[in-house]
């Protein structure tokens, strides 16, 4: 799909804004009116545009494809690999770590991936647990099964995240993340919604939970199981908002009952705090674990992820 914008520019006076603004055609994205923001050491006012990234229209080069497991972002894949997303213009990037180096990826390293599969039960052939296994890790518990519209506001596609940093893991581990390949902006925000894979298990368990069998989250500790989603800015190595995440709760039981989530349904996670970034790292953290760490899977699905320049 294609959407207009406004281009990046730099003005003296309120009454620029007309002359200051051009219009092309760019893939992927939407725009919002331009705001004024007022420099404080030279009196400039920069305009910034607002764009939201939709992930449609890609080539499947940079999707999970094959099937819903993501064949092609593993190195025992046969074909081309997935290749990273850099969105334009604002070069925010979406990949799994280590991709564009000279090595083949794999995604249980971590990272993101462009998808629109959404297998929410099991497919002719599959049985058992698989929808809410790794072989169906690329899913979106979201829209109606399998006709490819699981994607924010029933659209096809959107990214999936993988990657937690706990106790066990944390010597050789690095949290999955968004950064600008050049410059910086503000990450608003984005929806968020569960994979099929996490939220099959948070359901049902499955057998890593930590009683030593399948386990639904509600009855993790006491009923007050809970899988949460967190961001940390980054502007170069400083951290932004004194280096605190936000936060919002993927799933969250008391007493046996959920009272947030499980997020089966687009829902907005604010991220303005952050404030103007290089970096985001992201982080999923839970209270189902066991000596190797969390049990839960470290899936999060994203999409229209807004971006201030």
């Amino acid at each position: 799909m294609k959407h207009t914008h406004f281009s990046k520019s730099l003005v003296v006076a309120v009454i620029c804004l007309v002359t200051a603004t051009s219009c092309s055609k760019q893939n992927d994205l939407q725009d919002t009116a331009p705001t004024l923001e007022t420099g404080a050491s030279n009196g400039l006012n920069k305009l910034l545009t607002t764009y939201t990234i939709t992930f449609e229209g890609l080539s499947r080069s940079y999707m999970a494809d094959s099937t819903s497991y993501g064949d092609n972002t593993y190195s025992s894949w046969g074909g081309t690999q997935i290749a990273p997303y850099v969105h334009s213009p604002s070069n925010l990037r979406f990949a799994i770590k280590g991709a564009g180096g000279v090595n083949p990826v794999e995604f249980w390293d971590g990272g993101f991936v462009v998808s629109d599969w959404n297998y929410k039960q099991n497919i002719p052939g599959k049985s058992g647990d698989w929808w809410y296994s790794y072989l169906n890790q690329c899913s979106v518990y979201s829209g109606t099964h399998g006709a490819k519209n699981g994607g924010a506001g029933g659209s096809s596609n959107f990214a999936v995240m993988f990657g937690y940093v706990d106790f066990f893991n944390s010597s050789y581990v690095t949290p999955p993340t968004l950064d600008f390949t050049s410059g910086s902006g503000t990450i608003e925000g984005m929806q968020v919604c569960l994979s099929s894979y996490t939220y099959g298990v948070i359901m049902n368990g499955n057998g890593f939970g930590a009683a030593g069998a399948a386990t639904p989250l509600s009855n993790v500790a006491g009923g007050t199981g809970h899988l949460t989603l967190q961001a940390f800015g980054f502007n170069g190595s400083t951290p932004t908002n004194s280096g605190l995440p936000v936060e919002i709760d993927l799933a969250r039981y008391s007493g046996y009952l959920p009272v947030a989530g499980p997020l089966t349904s687009w829902t907005y996670f604010d991220l303005s705090l952050l404030g103007n970034v290089t970096r985001v790292e992201f982080n999923i953290v839970g209270n189902d674990y066991g000596d190797y760490g969390l049990n839960t899977p470290a899936y999060v699905c994203i999409d229209d992820v807004e971006v201030t320049l």
